[in-house]
């Protein structure tokens, strides 16, 4: 559940489980009760009903055939009271970990921006759209547009076991590695998943390492830390990771900066009284 002094709601969300409409709303509803920015990451899955569904759904999609699932989620994310971070069809530079990770990028391409052309309308205009490769690789091929991204969201994950060295990639150099699309787009940054393992030492002092780098990235208006297990739905090739923290290392991903970072980029309006930091999904 995320912490009361953190300063984003952060939910992943099904397009075609039956609750869909509701969980957002419901999101939405603790983003206004706590004042915090509501990040919804939709994962665009293919209707179990379709036949073949996962191979045609880029087709479908364009062709209208999850307009009556897209609309009434658009009917929630699209309310006037309150501004909404769309987190859409994240990590699909890793191919074929879902559906929407496609091999050719333009065919991500075209999933990503008939869903973003379905939200151009008026009302819509409080909804601001996430671009989210994992970072790992290039993203390039599956970038979906300038006029169709307003944040780019990466992930951040840490492992011992990831090395043969038994050593932790610091923030700082996972950062370093990702800072280029920044750069290259124009576009602030932000951690929309984030996750360290280890000893309860090793971890303590990543998370404190982290936040001491914050400064040197003015772009990053904010993180998002996954304190849970790795899904087992997606298996890592080292095994199964925890990334799950103790409330007291919780505190140093959710505890606001003295002075407030820096970071809050001036082009992003929305953002202008948000912290540095995010919550725990």
């Amino acid at each position: 559940m995320p912490l009361a002094h953190s300063s984003i709601e952060a939910v992943f969300i099904s397009w075609v489980d039956p609750r869909a409409s509701q969980q957002i709303a419901a999101a939405l509803q603790r983003a206004r009760q706590r004042r915090s920015l509501p990040l919804i990451t939709l994962e665009p899955f293919a209707d179990p009903a379709i036949a073949g569904g996962h191979r045609r759904l880029v087709r479908d999609v364009e062709q209208g055939r999850y307009k009556a699932r897209l609309d009434p989620l658009l009917d929630q994310l699209c309310r006037p009271q309150q501004p909404v971070l769309l987190r859409f069809a994240h990590e699909m530079d890793h191919t074929g970990q879902y559906p929407w990770s496609l091999r050719r990028g333009s065919d991500y391409v075209r999933l990503y921006r008939a869903v973003w052309q379905q939200a151009q309308q008026p009302r819509c205009r409080r909804l601001h759209w996430v671009w989210s490769p994992a970072g790992n690789g290039d993203p390039r091929p599956f970038w979906p547009g300038g006029d169709a991204v307003d944040l780019i969201g990466v992930s951040v994950y840490s492992s011992p076991r990831w090395r043969g060295d038994g050593r932790l990639r610091t923030f700082a150099e996972l950062m370093d590695q990702r800072r280029w699309l920044h750069l290259h787009y124009r576009k602030p940054l932000l951690v929309a998943e984030m996750g360290v393992s280890g000893t309860p030492l090793q971890r303590r002092r990543w998370l404190q390492e982290a936040r001491a780098a914050l400064p040197r990235y003015p772009e990053l208006i904010g993180w998002v830390y996954l304190s849970a297990p790795q899904p087992r739905w997606i298996p890592l090739q080292t095994g199964h990771e925890d990334w799950s923290l103790p409330a007291a290392d919780l505190q140093l991903v959710t505890a606001s900066l003295n002075p407030p970072c820096e970071s809050l980029h001036a082009s992003v309006p929305l953002l202008a009284r948000q912290r540095c930091t995010a919550a725990p999904r």
